[in-house]
Parts: C-alpha cells; sequence; structure tokens
C-alpha cells in the first residue's frame, strides 16, 4: 500500500518505517516518535489489548503496541452499539468548539428563552442548503433550538462567499442582514477590519467539515448537513453516540 496515501488518509505523517522485526512492545513515547507530529499526549488506551489510539484534533486511528501495524476504521462496541471511534471525535470536537466565543457567533435563540438544545452550524451564505435551513429557523426556535452560525464559505479565502461573509459580520444588524443574504437579498455593503470568518473556517477544518451546513450537537456528535426542523429535534433528542 502506498504510504504518501496512508499519510494522506489519516493524517499524520510517517517516518520510513513503522517498526522492526522482533521489537517488543514500546512506550507511548516511542511510539509516537514513529509517527511525525504526534505527541505521546495523542496516544491512549484503545478497548482492544495491544493497540493504542491515535487522536490528532478528528483523526483518530489505531497503532499496535510493538509499533508496527496502524490501523484505521471504525471501533464499535457490539453490547452497546456504540461507535468508540466516533465518541473519541465527538469529544474532540466538544473541546474545540468550546473555545469559540458566543460573541463571535450569529445566534438565533427561542423567542421565550427556552432553550432546550443547542447546535453549532457551520455555514455559506451561497449554500442552497444552508439558505433552505436558514428559512426554517423561526420553526426550528419554536422547537426550543438554538442555533449558532459559523461562517465556512466553502470557497475559501478571496472569494465572493468569503466576502459576503464578512460584510455580513461588519452589519450593524448581523442577523438581520444575514437573514437577507441567505434569501437572496442585497448584502451589506460595510466593511470592517478583524472579522471571524477566517477563525471560523480554520475551525471548520479542525472539526472535520467536510460540507455545509455541517451541523453539530453540544456533545460535538455531527449530526450531518440539511435536517428539516421536525428531523433535527428527532436527532438532539436520541441518545448520545
Amino acid at each position: 500500500m502506498n504510504r504518501s496515501w496512508i499519510a494522506l488518509t489519516l493524517g499524520f505523517c510517517l517516518p520510513t518505517a513503522l517498526a522492526q522485526d522482533g521489537v517488543g512492545d514500546l512506550t507511548k513515547q516511542e511510539l509516537a516518535a514513529k509517527l511525525n507530529g504526534v505527541d505521546a499526549s495523542d496516544l491512549s488506551e484503545s478497548p482492544i489489548e495491544g493497540i493504542y489510539e491515535v487522536a490528532v484534533g478528528t483523526n483518530v486511528a489505531y497503532i499496535s503496541s510493538d509499533g508496527r501495524y496502524l490501523l484505521q476504521g471504525e471501533i464499535y462496541d457490539i453490547d452497546t452499539s456504540r461507535n468508540l471511534t466516533e465518541q473519541t471525535r465527538s469529544s474532540t470536537r466538544t473541546g474545540i468548539l468550546s473555545t469559540v466565543d458566543r460573541d463571535t457567533m450569529l445566534v438565533f435563540s427561542p423567542a421565550d428563552g427556552d432553550v432546550k438544545h443547542t447546535v453549532t452550524i457551520f455555514t455559506d451564505i451561497d449554500c442552497g442548503y444552508c439558505r433552505q435551513f436558514h428559512r426554517d429557523i423561526d420553526e426550528v426556535n419554536a422547537l426550543g433550538i438554538e442555533v449558532r452560525y459559523l461562517f465556512y464559505p466553502r470557497t475559501g479565502p478571496d472569494t465572493e462567499s468569503w466576502a459576503k461573509a464578512d460584510k455580513v459580520w461588519c452589519a450593524d444588524d448581523r442577523n438581520t442582514a444575514f437573514t437577507r443574504a441567505t434569501g437572496g437579498g442585497a448584502v451589506p455593503e460595510e466593511t470592517c477590519a478583524n472579522t471571524p470568518v477566517s477563525t471560523h473556517y480554520d475551525l471548520g477544518l479542525q472539526v472535520g467539515v467536510r460540507g455545509t451546513p455541517a451541523i453539530f450537537s453540544a456533545s460535538g456528535d455531527l449530526l450531518g448537513g440539511y435536517l428539516p426542523p421536525g428531523q433535527l429535534l428527532e436527532r438532539l433528542d436520541e441518545p448520545s453516540l
């Protein structure tokens, strides 16, 4: 198997060789040294004896205790039907998203203040499904769901979508400007310095956003892309992964 492909898929930079034949169990420090960019603190014991979990951001893989085998895939607990690998990703996402200052988000809350669930959504003003979701924002809020938007222009920096996000942030009434822009209306002309768009975009890359909207629960579970209000509530009412 091509080693460059392994590194790309797992998100780790691999050295020339993982291990030599006949090597016994290695320490976490020794195992980490075999994976460039990985610290010993990124390794933890997995539910499988002789296998360590390697988690760098939302990239999760597994390495044998002798350092010879690197595994990619999902580990499920058959007794509980839980995806243990996804639990690690969710925990990581929760930690990353908890660092975001609420004041740097666009927040749409239930009018009566009765918040039953909170979701964080990476959104793109020019994304059709993002626009569809926001058309239902009043119904979403009426179900007791608070929506916290982060900007994720899929086309990247120095593009029209990115400029729209910057201008929405610079508007006097950001929520109204966002609603108007996602509805296909005029985008504000105001510009300002130090918008959070770049920070939001980088956060999206860290938590593994692949498309928009990317909806995350308060526990870090990736609920997927567009969901109608009723289906979103059903997903949020389900037990966590």
